[in-house]
């Protein structure tokens, strides 16, 4: 029986070496690439290519830094904020205030500003009469237990501020009486730069009021309040009360005249700036003899009240009397008349030098030259262009 054979099985060819019989040479293994024995074939890099790496790892460099800046300042807030967030709150700043052992409530000093926003106290919100226990900033209520320790109070005068011209009262009129009717052309012709002259022998707060008829030296017969309501000033001085409390004993009647006297001012004259002169004193002499309402302690009381009604309807008041009186309330007798009551020509210059020097300020102001505030010219015209 025939041996079965066996299938030709496919020899598997070994890789051959390429050889070149004839020459005598073999292909030689391909170098490593980082062969030593094997130099670069990498051509050196020009100046621009070394700067642009430069420039790359600069970059490199600064961004490294930024983050590591930037990491720092994170790890200080987180580490602060736990500080905080483990610290009792008075130390950290939300304490509570101590409550008062009086009133039971926070105590809190809350200043508040006198008069309207641009500091004119004759503005409509300061002509209206102020609580200052009930007023201030939003957040402080009754609702939350506030308190005042310190309230702002008005301003107890017109204070002394810069030297203006007289051109300061050409758009003014003076209200008042027989010392208001001095600055008349007809009685002593006192500069006042043209400013309309309300002045009426014998007058007082109720003539004003019940709008009587009243006799001017320059115009004649008239109703004041008929006169200023035509002429609508800018600005009105008052000085009036003398004739009235001459004699004693009606205080509150006199008053009384005098808050409605204003408050028909206010109506007639709604954009005008009242300015309220103190009522001057007599001298001793006459104050002893003829005119015992005069005396120092009496007039302090009413004029006292007078500066309260200022206050409360937003008008300035200048302590005038304290101008002319001595140390002891009386009228100086270097400024009398020879009746102890009315000014000499001197007393009316004295007069209007204390008027020049009590205004309130604005850059407008015609002040004098060489006076505090006051601008040349050249500076006005510098500030005229200023937008």
């Amino acid at each position: 029986m025939p041996t079965p054979q066996r299938p030709d099985r496919p020899r598997r060819s070994r890789p051959q070496t390429e050889y070149n019989w004839q020459e005598g040479w073999a292909r030689p293994e391909p170098p490593r690439r980082n062969s030593p024995q094997q130099p670069s074939r990498r051509p050196p890099l020009t100046p621009e290519q070394q700067r642009a790496l430069a420039r790359r790892a600069r970059e490199r460099r600064r961004r490294r830094r930024r983050t590591l800046i930037a990491g720092t300042a994170g790890g200080i807030l987180l580490l602060s904020g736990i500080i905080t967030l483990l610290l009792p709150k008075s130390v950290a700043g939300e304490a509570t205030q101590p409550e008062s052992a009086s009133t039971g409530s926070t105590q809190l000093v809350a200043p508040l500003p006198y008069g309207g926003a641009d500091g004119n106290s004759s503005s409509d919100t300061a002509a209206q009469a102020i609580n200052w226990g009930t007023v201030g900033p939003a957040q402080q209520t009754a609702e939350n237990g506030y308190t005042y320790t310190a309230a702002p109070a008005a301003p107890t005068a017109l204070s002394e501020f810069g030297r203006v011209e007289t051109s300061w009262f050409a758009d003014a009129a003076f209200l008042g009486d027989s010392l208001t009717a001095g600055f008349c052309e007809n009685e002593y012709n006192i500069d006042v730069g043209g400013a309309l002259i309300c002045g009426y022998e014998g007058v007082s707060p109720n003539t004003i009021v019940n709008r009587t008829t009243a006799k001017n030296p320059d115009r004649g017969e008239e109703v004041a309040l008929d006169v200023l309501t035509q002429a609508q000033p800018a600005k009105l001085y008052i000085l009036i009360g003398t004739n009235a409390l001459v004699s004693t004993g009606n205080d509150e009647s006199f008053l009384n005249y005098y808050a409605r006297m204003l408050d028909e001012l206010r109506t007639a004259l709604p954009n005008t700036a009242l300015y309220v002169q103190s009522i001057l004193a007599a001298t001793q002499e006459t104050v002893e003899d003829d005119a015992p309402g005069l005396a120092p302690d009496r007039l302090a009381s009413i004029n006292a009240s007078i500066q309260s009604m200022c206050a409360e309807r937003g008008c300035y008041f200048l302590d005038l009397n304290a101008e002319f009186s001595d140390e002891s309330g009386y009228l100086l007798a270097d400024y009398a008349q020879p009746d102890g009551i009315h000014l000499t020509v001197s007393g009316y210059n004295k007069w209007v030098s204390y008027l020049c020097t009590h205004v309130p300020y604005n850059k407008n102001n015609p002040y004098q030259a060489g006076s505090t505030y006051y601008l040349s010219d050249d500076v006005k015209q510098l500030l005229a262009d200023i937008p």
